[in-house]
């Protein structure tokens, strides 16, 4: 396409009419301009300087349309032209864009007329215009036009030109050169060197890769081509781009060779456009059409192009800083639906429109898609209506991992999307468990256990403050609440995983139990509902004790009392030791059970029985150890007697009994130990669990005891009876 622009003229006319464009969008933006190092600042003014030395017909029409493009629409900030040659006046403020205008169509008149050649002094002009902008004292932006061929203080050189561009950007002014086709190298290396120095841009439009960077840099764009051919044809080219709601600019442009070709651009409503009209800017140069158009009407554009012959190049693009995202957020919860959130933005700042829909596209772990559609109506899902947050309802997923999302924001009646994408978790989280306690059967008047809760996490026991968990007990037949008591089976480090529930019922039928737990699992407040259970309790009443005659009541008594004498003579005592393996299978004695010595109930009712927390040297605060003559059983309840692991033959023990094999090494937490039945050999090492404090008497207590000077003295002067552990 560009092969087919040989021409000078040609090319530097279509520069500064792209500059024109660009400079216009700029002038329109109202947004923060790049100072030095990053430093952002509001336009105060916007002052376009000229070369009024050029002498070529095509320079000064470019650069007459260059400075009119510049402040065509500049609504806020001053209105600044300024012209240079061999010297340089201030520049002339202008109230309204059209005056400006004037005054540079009268320049180029001038400069159409003069045809003198004289070289413009750079260093002058600069310094003239660093001192103008000074005196204004306000931020804003300088661009510097020229076709080079200029002179320069030979003492500071191109330096000097440097120091003043970066003075000015220190204060908030950015200045940006431009170099046209004409501009000879070593003139576009100093202007460049200024711009660098002034914390702008040095756009070089000499050549045609410069002018689409110029383009994409100053509009924000990507221009890019959507169509290419070698011969259009006749018949001509039509391309459709799609323009979303909210758009700032369709920027579309024709690169031809057939000087007989036309380019339109047609609106959605059919409408075809070939000049300026309304919000459309249409600039024509040789080979080339350039189309602008700010807040365009939403749906699909044509460009068209028809009558010639030869090469054709089409561009266009589409500004709109819509997005649309999926926020990342903790994981949902697996087995329950949820409600899923797309953010819609305009920049930094949430899109406000009713109008619009997402179409979200969910893909599961399982490679499974399905589709919703979200909306910010305060409906079907949406939790606020229009506040740029467009939600819907995710079905219960029950697949773990991440999903990915992709997302297509829409209008009605507009073809054109904006897309976006995004992720989720799913992961299992904590479940509720209520469970009725018995028959349904309660004593009158009674308090009774009436239901348990369990916490429950992927088959274990999950922890949660008990100010989480609600219970209630509700009559179903008049929907009255009862009064219940929680009273927790254990509570680790202010936290429970089950519940016991309590509660006297004040008549007999049907009741129901429900359960609620409010609490948090990575990172996300989550919500869990048990079952309700509904249950028929029956109100009984207790069986009083008869009363008998006084021998009756000493002969039964009697036959008690000799049945539990035959039990304690048929049981087996407690037998046998239990040692800890220490380094190099040391054994070390923990426990004797032939010493262990309960109380006179034990001894007749539990005399097979040793509780593990009566024996110190085993680190078990419950669970006890039962002797028969086959052997000793070790009962434990990990859930409940302290939570510490106990392995019999490498495998963890459950709740209930389980036998001891003698002499194979068994584990109580991280510890080893041994039963052997066997009397302990006298030289055995005794572990220092089992040794017990000494106590010795206070030698001084007897002497001042004896002391009859000391009987009257006061209490506090006398000394204490102590037992204390030798050092």
């Amino acid at each position: 396409m560009f092969n087919s622009l040989p021409k000078p003229a040609s090319l530097t006319l279509f520069a500064f009419v792209l500059i024109a464009a660009s400079v216009a969008f700029l002038a329109l933006d109202n947004r923060p301009i790049n100072a030095q190092e990053n430093q952002t600042t509001e336009v105060g003014f916007t002052l376009v300087a000229f070369d009024t030395t050029l002498i070529e017909t095509s320079d000064i029409e470019a650069a007459d349309l260059a400075a009119k493009m510049v402040l065509s629409d500049v609504d806020e900030g001053l209105i600044l032209v300024g012209q240079y040659a061999d010297h340089a006046a201030d520049p002339e403020t202008f109230a309204t864009s059209d005056l400006a205008k004037a005054v540079i169509d009268d320049a180029s008149d001038r400069m159409k007329s003069n045809g003198t050649e004289v070289a413009a002094d750079l260093s002058e002009m600069i310094e003239t215009y660093a001192a103008f902008i000074g005196q204004l004292g306000v931020p804003g932006k300088l661009f510097i036009l020229s076709a080079g061929q200029f002179d320069y203080h030979a003492s500071t050189g191109v330096a000097g030109l440097e120091d003043v561009a970066a003075e000015l950007a220190e204060q908030g002014v950015t200045v940006s050169t431009i170099s046209l086709a004409t501009t000879p190298a070593p003139d576009r290396d100093v202007l460049a060197a200024i711009s660098s120095a002034g914390g702008g841009t040095p756009y070089d439009l000499g050549f045609l890769d410069g002018v689409i960077e110029f383009i994409n840099g100053e509009l924000g764009v990507t221009l890019a081509p959507s169509l290419q051919t070698d011969d259009a044809g006749a018949a001509g080219e039509t391309i459709d781009i799609g323009v979303t709601p909210h758009s700032s600019y369709l920027v579309a442009g024709f690169a031809f060779e057939d000087p007989e070709t036309i380019n339109v651009i047609r609106q959605p409503n059919g409408q075809e456009i070939s000049d300026t009209v309304g919000s459309v800017n249409a600039f024509a140069v040789s080979g080339m059409k350039f189309f602008t158009v700010r807040n365009p009407q939403p749906g699909f554009w044509a460009l068209r192009s028809g009558g010639g012959s030869g090469p054709l190049t089409m561009y266009s693009d589409v500004v709109n800083d819509l997005s649309v995202v999926v926020p990342t957020q903790p994981p949902f919860p697996s087995g329950e639906p949820f409600v899923l959130e797309a953010h819609a933005l305009a920049g930094d700042l949430p899109l406000i429109d009713a109008s619009a829909s997402i179409d979200a596209v969910v893909t599961g772990p399982d490679g499974v898609e399905t589709a919703y559609v979200f909306n910010d109506l305060g409906e079907d899902g949406d939790v606020f209506s229009e506040d740029g947050v467009f939600s819907g309802t995710i079905e219960a997923q029950d697949v773990f991992g991440i999903s990915e999302v992709t997302l297509s924001m829409r209008w009605p009646n507009v073809e054109a999307t904006i897309d976006g994408a995004g992720a989720f978790v799913v992961e299992p989280f904590p479940t509720i468990e209520i469970a009725v306690q018995g028959d349904g059967a309660v004593n009158e008047g009674a308090r009774s256990h009436l239901a348990t809760v369990d916490l429950m996490f992927d088959n274990a026991a999950f922890l949660a403050p008990q100010d989480d968990i609600e219970v209630l007990l509700t009559n179903v037949a008049d929907g009255s609440n009862i009064d219940i008591e929680l009273e927790p089976a254990e509570i680790v480090e202010d936290k429970v995983y089950k519940l016991r529930v309590y509660g006297i019922l004040p008549d007999d039928g049907q009741y129901q139990l429900s359960a609620t737990l409010r609490s948090n699992h990575l990172e996300r407040d989550f919500v869990a509902v048990a079952t309700p259970a509904v249950q028929d309790f029956e109100l009984t009443t207790p069986i009083p004790i008869p009363l008998y005659s006084g021998i009756g009541v000493a002969a039964f008594i009697v036959l008690i009392f000799l049945i539990l004498l035959a039990r304690s003579l048929i049981q087996s005592s407690p037998y046998g030791n239990l040692y800890r393996v220490g380094p190099n299978d040391q054994r070390i004695l923990v426990a004797d059970f032939r010493n262990y010595r309960g109380s006179a109930w034990d001894r007749l009712m539990n005399k097979t029985i040793v509780p593990a927390a009566a024996m110190p040297g085993i680190p078990l605060h419950g669970g006890r150890f039962t002797f028969a003559a086959r052997g000793v059983d070790i009962n434990y309840n990990p859930d409940s007697d302290g939570l510490l692991n106990v392995m019999i033959s490498g495998e963890p023990i459950q709740s209930g009994s389980t036998p001891i094999p003698d002499g194979e090494e068994f584990k109580i937490g991280s510890e080893t130990f041994v039963f052997d039945r066997t009397e302990a050999s006298p030289d055995v090492q005794i572990s220092e669990r089992l040794t017990q404090p000494r106590k010795e008497r206070n030698e001084e207590l007897d002497t001042f005891a004896l002391d009859p000077m000391t009987w009257d003295a006061p209490s506090s002067a006398r000394p204490t009876r102590r037992y204390f552990r030798p050092g």
